[in-house]
């Protein structure tokens, strides 16, 4: 069988968490299905990077989105009825060369990732799957909040057409994903119950101690350009760090990944490094003693959260972070949700190796039985009506 997997970004390198979720269901799918990918890309694909993938799909096709047709589409879309963000993704030229992929791939299904693509399949009948991974609605709304009055203005219109575009695509698809029971519970009742959960999985053989010799206290790892990394950043390094210097004022803290904005990179002090992109994100997380995940806007299934309990990191997190995870508060994952709770948690854990090493363990026995992609495997094939 063969399926035409059709996505908003090139799937490697592993910088953000779409990417690296398609790219692990991509390699899993292989293993049983021929794979033609189809992939949208905002940025140049490198050569190594093409190769890594063709080692693992049949075949490949990129259409690289150039920054001011985008610019002229998001500005038009000022008079659509369509989110910003599928405008953003979507080339009406495109369209017509994928068409001519499709008739000629005759493909069983056709993989749809994210609802930034639908546009591109919607209509055709063929066998259709899409992702939503999270609720892109639920997302735009929380950046409400703290917002500047024309930011909010621009966010308010864009849950509006999320939300609609959301349930208006939802019966051209035959099935339908999502990555956790948190972002499920988003969606209208007679949606939802139709909504499979497809969690991200972790590699456990990767993500393991290294024993690296500690370097930082703490770590903070993402995509840096993400604005709810840029917040969680700000967060930590104007509410968490005062309370934390007052007993430490030695403390070394790492904000690692990708794109980091400038907001990030102005958080730099004698504290706090800001590493930018690492060839090996590993690094960051096994160079440091805690990660903290102060994150309150987020959506969908925090994969640097799991990351981090994969490598035996005591992880310091929000309840709304949890919620999608489900790891048992105290023993495998600590909770916080007000600025004096994070400093204590890390504080504690600072002061109390023993206590630290347990939770960084239980942690990560919590990502092996619930969150390891060969766990996840079955979910993903289910997906796609195979059974083995």
């Amino acid at each position: 069988m063969k399926i035409l997997v059709i996505s908003p970004r090139f799937p490697y390198p592993l910088e953000k968490g779409d990417k690296l979720r398609l790219y692990h269901q991509l390699r899993l799918l292989s293993d049983n299905f021929e794979i033609v990918l189809v992939s949208l890309s905002d940025t140049k694909v490198k050569d190594s990077d093409l190769e890594h993938i063709k080692s693992i799909v049949s075949k490949v096709y990129i259409f690289p989105l150039l920054k001011f047709k985008i610019a002229i589409r998001l500005l038009f879309g000022i008079f659509s009825n369509k989110p910003f963000q599928v405008l953003y993704f979507f080339n009406k030229n495109y369209k017509k060369k994928i068409k001519e992929i499709i008739e000629n791939e005759k493909p069983d299904i056709i993989y749809n990732q994210l609802i930034r693509t639908a546009e591109y399949s919607r209509e055709f009948k063929y066998f259709k799957i899409i992702d939503y991974m999270d609720s892109f609605s639920e997302g735009m709304r929380k950046r409400l909040d703290n917002s500047s009055l024309v930011f909010q203005m621009l966010y308010k219109e864009e849950y509006k057409r999320l939300k609609k575009y959301e349930t208006e695509i939802f019966n051209d698809f035959d099935k339908h994903s999502i990555i956790s029971e948190q972002d499920k519970n988003t969606f209208a009742k007679e949606i939802k119950d139709k909504l499979k959960i497809v969690p991200n999985g972790v590699d456990m053989n990767f993500f393991q101690p290294l024993g690296t010799k500690k370097i930082y206290d703490i770590s903070f790892v993402g995509n840096m350009g993400y604005r709810p990394n840029i917040i969680a950043c700000e967060y930590f390094e104007k509410n968490i760090l005062p309370l934390i210097t007052k007993e430490n004022k030695d403390i070394k803290i790492i904000f690692a990944g990708a794109r980091p904005h400038s907001r990030v990179k102005s958080l730099e002090n004698n504290n706090i490094f800001v590493s930018g992109w690492m060839e090996d994100i590993r690094d960051a997380y096994d160079k440091s003693r805690i990660f903290v995940a102060p994150i309150f806007t987020g959506i969908g299934q925090q994969n640097k959260i799991l990351e981090a309990m994969s490598m035996e990191l005591p992880v310091v997190t929000t309840s709304a972070v949890n919620e999608a995870i489900g790891a048992q508060p105290e023993k495998e994952i600590i909770i916080a949700d007000t600025e004096q709770e994070f400093a204590d948690s890390i504080l504690k854990l600072l002061k109390e190796p023993e206590f630290a090493e347990q939770t960084g363990k239980a942690g990560r026995k919590f990502v092996q039985d619930n969150y390891s992609w060969d766990y996840q495997s079955s979910k993903l094939l289910d997906l796609f009506s195979i059974n083995f």
